[in-house]
């Protein structure tokens, strides 16, 4: 196991700057994972870190090393790509045994490892085949047992499920993270993918246009996100942005809400509000903070029951995502799939705003803390 610290890392290319000044600090044995949209810088994060790429500027070290133009075959890290990158004229077994084989690990040593790395991976069985032979997850795991037979310091991650089918890539998913728990070692981990990020993680970078927009856990990002693109990017789906003027109403600041009626709801944060009393401001609701009328809500401080038009229902199982307009914005409801709902009707549905955020509309960033 080893820490990372990424200190004021950019990167250009030319006078494109495609890493600005990225600064991040991982402790020994935490999952971290970069995620954003493509183009924002991720991958070249994850090269540089890797020594794939130089970096233009700023300092990489691992345990407390400095390794910033140091080969990448003495940094100690092993690296999981997209691709699987699997040699197809070896079998299995080779494959996971080429890196120990090119240090000169002895061969009883190296078919032990092998057998470990199987064993742990459930793929003993496959051992004799070739590449040609498997499936894409029995691929991708051959690919994480090379990576494994290593025992680096550190694993680098490359969007590596994004090659699978969605049932597959809950799997492995699930194979990834009982790894980490077995094994504790670092991880530097890239996806595009939100889900991936908030079922995986111990703490998430959201990334944008080369920058760091946000780095914490999984639920302060999904609860407290510090502005617009982590809002709308972090969660599925994502989270609702309705325009809600400030008004003052019984002494207290509180938004107003044109659902199929004028409608005022209160927010938690009334010092955040003070200075755009009059003004309009985006209001942030998660899908579920919009649900048909629960008794056991009913008279909570920060609740309240309205009116609201359903334009599209789409039944999910466990639940029915509700689309409806709320100030002229689309908006995503989360009901119970039993309460009736039909689109062109107009139903009672309950607004809990205790979580809410707010967001000023010109800079898109967040208003309260």
């Amino acid at each position: 196991m080893a820490n990372l610290v990424i200190e004021n890392v950019k990167k250009r290319y030319g006078q494109t700057e495609i890493l600005k000044g990225i600064n991040i600090s991982i402790e020994a044995g935490e999952f971290l994972i970069l995620v954003g949209p493509s183009g924002c810088g991720k991958s070249t994060l994850m090269n540089s870190i890797a020594g794939l790429e130089d970096v233009s500027e700023g300092r990489i070290l691992i345990d407390n090393n400095d390794v910033t133009y140091s080969s990448p075959k003495d940094r100690d890290i092993a690296m999981v790509f997209q691709s699987y990158a699997l040699y197809p004229n070896m079998t299995v077994a080779q494959n996971i045994s080429f890196g120990l084989e090119m240090r000169k690990v002895p061969k009883d040593e190296r078919e032990a490892e092998v057998q470990r790395v199987a064993d742990m991976l459930q793929i003993g069985h496959l051992l004799k085949r070739k590449p040609a032979q498997l499936s894409g997850g029995q691929r991708q795991r051959v690919a994480m047992g090379r990576a494994l037979a290593r025992r680096p310091k550190m694993y680098l991650f490359d969007e590596p499920l994004s090659n699978l089918d969605a049932k597959l890539r809950v799997e492995m998913r699930t194979e990834i993270k009982k790894l980490h728990q077995k094994l504790g070692t670092t991880i530097v981990y890239v996806t595009h993918d939100q889900i991936e990020a908030m079922t995986l993680a111990d703490r998430i970078a959201v990334m944008k246009d080369g920058e760091v927009q946000q780095l914490g856990t999984p639920q302060e990002i999904y609860d407290n996100p510090t502005n617009l693109f982590v809002a709308g990017f972090m969660g599925s789906p994502a989270m609702n942005f309705v325009p809600a003027k400030v008004v003052e109403q019984n002494g207290a600041f509180a938004l107003e809400l044109q659902a199929s009626k004028p409608t005022v709801v209160p927010f938690p944060d009334q010092e955040s509000l003070k200075p755009y009393l009059g003004k309009e401001i985006l209001l942030g609701l998660r899908p579920e903070m919009i649900t048909e009328p629960q008794p056991h809500k009913e008279g909570a401080e920060f609740v309240v029951t309205a009116d609201i038009d359903v334009e599209v229902t789409e039944p999910m199982g466990a639940d029915t995502m509700v689309l409806t307009r709320i100030s002229e914005a689309e908006v995503n409801c989360r009901c119970n799939p039993v309460y009736p709902t039909k689109a062109g009707e107009t139903i009672a549905m309950m607004l809990d705003t205790s979580k809410a955020v707010a967001f000023d509309k010109d800079t898109g960033e967040r208003i309260d803390r």
